[in-house]
């Protein structure tokens, strides 16, 4: 019954008016319903890898901006960090547009991140900051057109709802740090130049005592474990089927990791990965839960499949990059574990 709700509202056209121009705006659902219905109603291993194709020096990127505003002076630094690499920026029309806490209105946002999706002459989109909106605006985006013409979309956070939707569809993503804190640590920096261009080819860290050796290939999907947590039981439900799951995620109680990750084992979704690859957990608040490392392993020690913890992806200073919806191989060994790229 959910479900057939769900498709009754697939035709429903919303209607948002502009604050800062008093201008009607009207945006469609674009979901593809025959699609994710199917895959909502049944899920099954995605085998599709639409990669885009990697950045050369002289291309254009789009900084967009989906969830919380930005100011000018947040992104000046990481502007001018993409244009030291060679490439040519071009800023979304909401960027620097505010409506409360969000980078203008669910409109502006929506018209902002389509036409960058849409232009042919952009090659990569990087998103400039999180915090919370993008979830507002996936259902009036229209992502089938990245299907024939991939271009990277960067970021974390946030911005997980849009990887899910990218992902779900075959098509890979960079999990990376955004514009906003793009310049605030070198290794960081390097890591997503070397994403968008080409040259990143694993990701590895000491083996610690919170991993669990053993070896296992699939897709990497997932993000912020908020946000998967969330988008669950919607039309942008991670597929996990068959993956390599990643999470992440701050300012949380410990005891809310252990009811996302909880639903993350009622739902069957643990069942369904080969490895999970666990990154920082920051600003989280203890009181008197147990550790997240106590929680995680509680959670997924049944499993018996690989688990690389500790990798520095997330809200931390150090925030490397991953390939999601790209088959990867993991291997967590005695001393080392290691993600390699297909």
């Amino acid at each position: 019954m959910l479900l057939a709700l769900a498709m009754g509202l697939l035709g429903c056209t919303k209607e948002y008016t502009t604050k800062e121009y008093n201008t009607y705006n009207t945006y469609n659902n674009t979901y593809d319903s025959e699609y994710y219905s199917t895959v909502l109603a049944s899920q099954t291993e995605i085998t599709t890898d639409i990669r885009p194709p990697y950045l050369q020096k002289g291309d254009t990127v789009a900084v967009c901006a989906a969830s919380n505003y930005v100011t000018s002076s947040d992104l000046a630094s990481g502007i001018a960090q993409l244009k030291s690499w060679g490439l040519a920026v071009k800023l979304a029309d909401n960027l620097y547009a505010t409506d409360g806490r969000y980078a203008g209105t669910v409109a502006q946002r929506v018209e902002g991140l389509q036409k960058m999706i849409d232009d042919p002459n952009v090659k990569a989109i990087i998103m400039a900051r999180g915090g919370y909106g993008c979830a507002q605006i996936m259902n009036y985006l229209d992502l089938k057109g990245l299907a024939s013409n991939p271009k990277w979309i960067v970021g974390y956070s946030d911005v997980t709802a849009l990887h899910i939707a990218l992902n779900n569809r075959g098509i890979e993503s960079i999990h990376g740090p955004m514009v906003k804190t793009l310049t605030q640590d070198a290794n960081s920096a390097d890591a997503l130049k070397n994403a968008l261009f080409g040259n990143l080819d694993s990701t590895s860290i000491t083996t610690n005592s919170h991993c669990v050796k053993g070896t296992a290939e699939g897709r990497l999907v997932g993000g912020n474990l908020s946000l998967i947590y969330s988008m669950g039981g919607t039309l942008f439900d991670l597929n996990v089927k068959g993956g390599i799951l990643f999470f992440e995620d701050t300012g949380e109680a410990n005891y809310a990791i252990d009811r996302m990750l909880m639903n993350l084992k009622l739902s069957g979704k643990l069942d369904a990965v080969k490895g999970i690859v666990v990154g920082e957990f920051t600003n989280m608040t203890a009181s008197g839960d147990s550790s997240i490392e106590s929680i995680v392993r509680d959670r997924v020690a049944d499993l018996k499949i690989p688990v690389m913890y500790g990798v520095q992806v997330g809200h931390d200073t150090e925030n490397l990059s991953l390939y999601l919806g790209r088959k990867v191989k993991l291997t967590v060994d005695d001393s080392k574990s290691t993600l390699t790229y297909e």
